[in-house]
């Protein structure tokens, strides 16, 4: 099944919102790239390009902890 495409801009739409990546992060509070793309139902690759933008973007925290990234809501630390 393809993506399917805006009828406005022609851009294909987005499968997995970055409210979908938001959700997960805020609702685990605590999470692997591996534990949010088990509950998006998305690769592991896309998962973490993902995260790496919205925490670029400040929406999302990150910390390495024993060699594996964990994610966390914006305002945790």
């Amino acid at each position: 099944m393809s993506p399917e495409r805006d009828d406005f801009s022609g851009r294909y739409t987005e499968e997995y919102p970055d409210s979908e990546f938001l959700r997960v992060v805020s609702t685990l509070n605590s999470c692997s790239t591996s534990d949010v793309a088990e509950q998006l139902g998305c690769s592991s690759d896309l998962a973490y390009r993902r995260l790496r933008q919205l925490d670029d973007d400040g929406r999302v925290n990150s910390e390495k902890i024993a060699g594996t990234l964990r994610w966390y809501p914006e305002d945790e630390s």
